[in-house]
C-alpha cells in the first residue's frame, strides 16, 4: 500500500513537470516567431496575441492537471477526496489567521494569548505560536505598530502522507502586500505550511515557517520565470 501511494505521488509529479515543460517549450517557440519579422508593430501585435493564447492554454492545462491530480489522489487506498478538500480549507484558514497577525494592533504577547485560547493545536509548546508569530509580526512591522496587510496570491497544499485515519499535508504560500501605490509595496513573503488532521477534521499538528531571504528570492525568480513564459 505504501509503495502504491509513493508511485502515484511520483506519477502526479511527473505529470505536473511534464505539463509545465510543454508550456514552456510552446511559449518560447511561439513568442520567438514574431521577433523574426521586420515590422515591429505587427510583431508586437502577434506577440500579444500569442501571449493571450498561451495564457488560455496555461489555464486549461492547469485545470486538466488539477483534475488528473485529484483522480490520482482518489486511487490512493483509503484516501477520501472530500476530506482532503475540507482539510485544505482548514489549512488555508489557519494560514490566513496566522499571517493576518501582520496587521494586528495587539502586542505580540496579546496576539499569542488570543491564538492560544482560540486554537488547541497552538499551545505553549507550539513553535508556530512561540516562534513563527513573533518573527512574522516583527518582520512585517506589526510588532512596531505599523503592520502590513497581505493577501494570499498563491497557495498549494498537497497530501504529504496517510497513516491510518491521520492525514498530513505540506504547502507553500505566496503573500503579496496590499497597498494603494505599487511603488511603495514591500517584498512578497513566502510561508511554508505543514499540518496533520484527525478523521473528524481536528488539526493535531501545525508547523509554519517564514522562508529565509535566499529561498524567498529563489521563489520570486521562479514565479517571474513562469509569468514570462505565459505559465
Amino acid at each position: 500500500m505504501s509503495d502504491l501511494r509513493t508511485r502515484l505521488r511520483r506519477r502526479a509529479g511527473t505529470i505536473m513537470v511534464g505539463g509545465a515543460g510543454l508550456l514552456l517549450t510552446a511559449s518560447v517557440g511561439t513568442l520567438a516567431l514574431p521577433m523574426l519579422g521586420g515590422d515591429s508593430a505587427a510583431a508586437e501585435a502577434d506577440a500579444q496575441e500569442a501571449i493571450a493564447e498561451l495564457r488560455t492554454q496555461a489555464d486549461e492545462a492547469e485545470d486538466e492537471l488539477a483534475t488528473k491530480h485529484e483522480q490520482l489522489l482518489a486511487k490512493l487506498p483509503g484516501a477520501d477526496v472530500e476530506r482532503v478538500a475540507r482539510d485544505r480549507a482548514t489549512g488555508r484558514g489557519l494560514l490566513l489567521t496566522l499571517t493576518g497577525t501582520s496587521s494586528s494592533t495587539r502586542s505580540v504577547a496579546e496576539t499569542q494569548a488570543l491564538l492560544d485560547a482560540r486554537y488547541k493545536v497552538l499551545g505553549p509548546d507550539s513553535r508556530a505560536l512561540t516562534e513563527f508569530v513573533p518573527e512574522w509580526m516583527s518582520a512585517t512591522g506589526a510588532a512596531q505598530g505599523s503592520g502590513t496587510v497581505y493577501r494570499i496570491s498563491d497557495l498549494s497544499i498537497d497530501v504529504g502522507g496517510i497513516s491510518g485515519l491521520d492525514y498530513s499535508y505540506v504547502g507553500v504560500a505566496r503573500l503579496d502586500p496590499v497597498v494603494l501605490d505599487e511603488d511603495e509595496a514591500g517584498p512578497s513573503e513566502f510561508v511554508l505550511l505543514s499540518f496533520s488532521t484527525a478523521q473528524d477534521g481536528t488539526v493535531t499538528r501545525l508547523d509554519v515557517y517564514r522562508t529565509e531571504t535566499k529561498s524567498r528570492d529563489a521563489l520570486l525568480d521562479e514565479g517571474s520565470d513562469k509569468k514570462g513564459t505565459g505559465g
